[in-house]
């Protein structure tokens, strides 16, 4: 856990430096560029300039310092939470798996700094203009600098809700990686809602490590307050969560984007084949009349059928605790919690989400993971392997 502290500082120190004099030399430029004109009007044409320049100066720079840092984050944070799922501690080299998905998760870290930071940065603006008019008209500049003082606060409110409401963002995409912006954030606001001051106490509970921290050079963080703070937030990610973490493979899904997508199964680009026989599309009559169900076409449910209810997930994998179909036998590919099926009725057909690490697979070719996907009926699923296999009648 060390040498996952020391890398990631290293590497968050090379990238804060680099970006930060990038940073500042375009806004340099920028501010000197935009400013020139209303420079001629005075000192009056100074203030609207720096009222203009300083807010959107401020949000690019989250923005960017977000978007740069946060994959190296969510690497930091898939560490601690496979050494919380598995008990092992991985390489620490795994922080470079960042690479593998860096624009995926820039994304994501520069949409969430863009929605913390945007009601803030208008806060700024708006305060800034009016403590500029206020000077202008009544020549009181203690006035003018009591609003932006006011406006500071507010902004600063406003930005630490939003951070919390947003708080397990780099958890959610270190356990499910595959998830797009959107997804994410709408995980993240369904968990911290009624938690948010539970945060702010479990964040202030570190304020005295902190401290002692800054007084030993960072040693002490390094060597274990990092370390430990780190540990607990994932305890706290899992009991937010209400189930243990998963931290998914990072692979990229045939979308590119994590939406549901509906998929023809006769037209799905192989990413990873198991070979065997392929399943056949034709629909008994039987299964018609009777809805929809799921039939086991190979392995521990052969000859089974189990009923769905139209638009209710049912988990399917070999840990009881997750799933409501469970393999036990064969099941060397199968995860615990492998995939989901639900029968939608408005389009008449099953939406297939994969979970799994093995994959699940339609005609030799794998599902994208973690993302929704429309399979018509007759389709048959090979899980992990062709040892289960189930049609969807």
């Amino acid at each position: 856990m060390v040498g996952m502290e020391i890398l990631y500082r290293v590497i968050a120190a090379i990238t804060s430096v680099l970006l930060g004099a990038m940073i500042a030399g375009g806004i340099g430029v920028v501010s000197a560029v935009v400013s020139a004109p209303f420079k001629l009007f005075g000192l009056a044409g100074i203030i609207i300039a720096y009222v203009l320049i300083t807010p959107i100066a401020t949000l690019v720079g989250a923005i960017a310092g977000g978007a740069v840092a946060g994959p190296f984050e969510v690497a930091r944070y898939r560490y601690y939470l496979s050494l919380r799922k598995n008990g092992i501690r991985p390489k620490v080299t795994c922080i470079f798996d960042a690479f593998d998905f860096f624009m995926q998760f820039a994304l994501v870290t520069g949409v969430r700094m863009l929605t913390i930071m945007w009601i803030p940065v208008l806060i700024q603006f708006a305060t800034l203009l009016l403590a500029a008019v206020v000077a202008a008209a009544s020549r009181s500049y203690l006035a003018a600098m009591l609003l932006v003082m006011i406006g500071m606060i507010a902004a600063l409110v406003v930005a630490a809700y939003r951070s919390y409401q947003f708080w397990p963002m780099a958890l959610v995409q270190a356990d499910h990686p595959q998830l797009n912006a959107e997804q994410v954030m709408e995980r993240c606001k369904a968990m911290t809602e009624g938690r948010k001051f539970d945060l702010f106490v479990f964040d202030l509970s570190y304020l005295g490590w902190n401290i002692l921290s800054l007084l030993t050079g960072g040693i002490l963080s390094v060597l274990y307050v990092a370390p430990y703070k780190m540990m607990a937030t994932a305890f706290v990610y899992e009991e937010m969560k209400g189930r243990p973490v998963m931290v998914d493979d990072i692979k990229p899904s045939t979308d590119g984007n994590g939406m549901t997508i509906a998929v023809d199964p006769k037209k799905l680009m192989g990413i990873g084949s198991t070979g065997g026989k392929k399943p056949t599309s034709h629909i008994p009559a039987a299964s018609r009349a009777a809805g929809a169900a799921l039939e086991g076409v190979a392995g521990m449910y052969a000859g089974s059928s189990y009923p769905l209810e139209p638009n209710q997930p049912v988990i399917l994998g070999r840990d009881p605790a997750y799933a409501k179909i469970v393999f036990s036998q064969g099941a060397q590919k199968i995860s615990r919690r492998h995939c989901e099926v639900m029968f939608n009725s408005q389009v008449q057909k099953y939406r297939v989400t994969d979970f799994s690490s093995n994959g699940t697979y339609v005609n030799g070719s794998r599902l994208p993971a973690n993302s929704p996907v429309l399979l018509t009926r007759g389709t048959e699923l090979a899980l992990g392997d062709n040892n289960n296999i189930i049609r969807l009648s």
